[in-house]
């Protein structure tokens, strides 16, 4: 598979050449504490039961977590990410350690069907929502590539975040708003790496995430806190992660599509 719209690349609804300039060095985020020790168990506790499911990583940027889904005994990954240089860079990781993993090119506001997964992941889509038309929009390819009972397990910017109480750069990331914000208000998010990554991105409420994903047709929609890993408590001390537990920059959220559910 090559693209996800047939080879036809429809107008982005967001800025998908911030990550054609990123590119690879997008991964080195993947070493900074707060990716090590909270998003990647966060993650891979969403993939915890994929053995044997069909997995549909959407926004899977370089690949990452769809790699790890194979690893974990899913029995087909499709990794799907508007920009192409992050697909490129996941076609090189599949070609240097073949898992099966397939690669597409695909806008997560207007994804054409390419199956019926058991489980789509979602790390750091939605906060690409720049109204809550967008999300609808979003929430729709959800369900039109999930079957029946299929659930979407995402993992997002908090609506609730403080900026009033900043992320300290020690974790690796600053989370800062923009002066002039728009919708639920517009972020720029950098990793600290060498050298630094920024993008732009949205901070949608919690009341834009369940009227959408309600209306796409699903149901039973939760809200999670992400995980701290026992390994970056014995790393770094309980007491270093105390400005993180007391203002988590990410949450999970669930939900399931409803088995009467026809849409698609």
């Amino acid at each position: 598979m090559t693209d996800a719209a047939d080879g036809r690349a429809a107008p982005p609804a967001h800025d998908d050449l911030q990550y054609d300039r990123i590119g690879g060095d997008y991964e080195l985020s993947k070493l900074l504490p707060l990716t090590r020790f909270v998003e990647r168990p966060s993650v891979l506790g969403l993939l915890a039961d994929v053995r044997d499911r069909s997995v549909l990583d959407l926004a899977c940027g370089t690949g990452v977590y769809s790699r790890h889904a194979r690893r974990l005994g899913a029995r087909r990954v499709l990794g799907v990410d508007i920009s192409p240089r992050m697909v490129e860079v996941g076609r090189a990781a599949e070609e240097r350690e073949p898992l099966g993993v397939e690669y597409a090119v695909g806008d997560g506001t207007e994804l054409p069907r390419l199956g019926d997964f058991d489980v789509l992941l979602a790390a750091y889509l939605f906060n690409y929502a720049d109204s809550p038309e967008t999300m609808g929009l979003m929430a729709r390819s959800c369900a039109r590539n999930l079957r029946a009972g299929g659930e979407l397990r995402a993992l997002v910017a908090h609506p609730d975040f403080d900026f009033g109480r900043p992320l300290p750069q020690k974790y690796g990331f600053s989370f800062e708003q923009a002066e002039d914000p728009a919708h639920d208000g517009r972020i720029r998010v950098t990793a600290h790496t060498e050298p630094p990554v920024s993008f732009t991105a949205y901070l949608p409420s919690g009341r834009v995430y369940e009227e959408a994903f309600t209306a796409a047709g699903f149901r039973d929609c939760t809200w999670s806190p992400v995980r701290l890993s026992t390994d970056g408590v014995l790393e770094f001390g309980p007491e270093y992660w105390d400005d993180f537990t007391a203002n988590p920059p990410w949450v999970l959220f669930r939900c399931v599509k409803d088995a009467g559910d026809s849409r698609g």
